[in-house]
C-alpha cells in the first residue's frame, strides 16, 4: 500500500475532526449532512432527484444510528469521544447492521453520472471531499484500486475501496 494511502486512512477521531465544520468540538446533524449536500451541489444533482433523495436518506439513517449508539448525554450531537465510541462499536461494525453499505451504494449511484455501472477516475475524484480525502489522496487511491488498469471501478470495487480506506 502506498504511503499516501496509509496516510489517508482515517481513524474515527480524524474523521470527526474533518466533519466538525464549525469547530465547536461536536458533530451535529448539520455537520454530518454537510458533505452529501455539498457534493450534490457541486455535481448539480438536485436534492429532490431520486439519487439525491436516496443519498440524503442513507446519510440521515446513518446519522440516526450513530446517535443511537453514541449520544450518551442525549443532546442530539456527538462529542469526539461519543463519535469514536459509536464508530468503533461492534454494533456499527456488524455485517448485520441495518443499512450497512447503504451510504456507499447510494454514493456510487450518484457518482455514476453515465449510469454505466462503473466509475471512471473523474467520477471517483468527485467523491474525495465526501469521503474526507484530498484530491491527491483520492487520485492515488484510485490508481491503486484500478489494479487491472481499466480506468474504471465497479460497485463492488468501490464498496471494497471505501471499506478498506476506513477500516485498514
Amino acid at each position: 500500500m502506498t504511503d499516501i494511502i496509509k496516510n489517508a486512512q482515517l481513524v474515527p477521531a480524524q474523521e470527526f475532526r474533518r466533519m466538525d465544520a464549525d469547530g465547536d468540538g461536536t458533530v451535529d446533524r448539520n455537520d454530518f449532512l454537510r458533505a452529501p449536500h455539498r457534493l450534490m451541489a457541486e455535481l448539480g444533482i438536485p436534492e429532490e432527484s431520486d439519487k439525491g433523495k436516496a443519498l440524503l436518506a442513507a446519510n440521515e439513517n446513518q446519522w440516526q444510528f450513530l446517535l443511537t449508539l453514541g449520544d450518551a448525554d442525549g443532546d442530539g450531537s456527538l462529542s469526539e469521544e461519543e463519535y469514536v465510541a459509536a464508530r468503533t462499536s461492534p454494533a456499527f461494525r456488524s455485517k448485520d447492521r441495518p443499512g450497512k453499505g447503504e451510504v456507499c451504494r447510494t454514493l456510487f449511484a450518484l457518482l455514476d453520472r453515465d449510469d454505466d455501472g462503473s466509475l471512471d477516475r473523474d467520477e471517483f475524484l468527485r467523491a474525495a471531499d465526501f469521503l474526507h480525502m484530498s484530491a491527491e489522496e483520492a487520485g492515488a487511491y484510485f490508481t491503486e484500486l484500478d489494479a487491472d488498469g481499466s480506468g474504471r471501478l465497479d460497485s463492488k470495487e468501490f464498496l471494497k475501496a471505501v471499506k478498506r480506506f476506513y477500516t485498514s
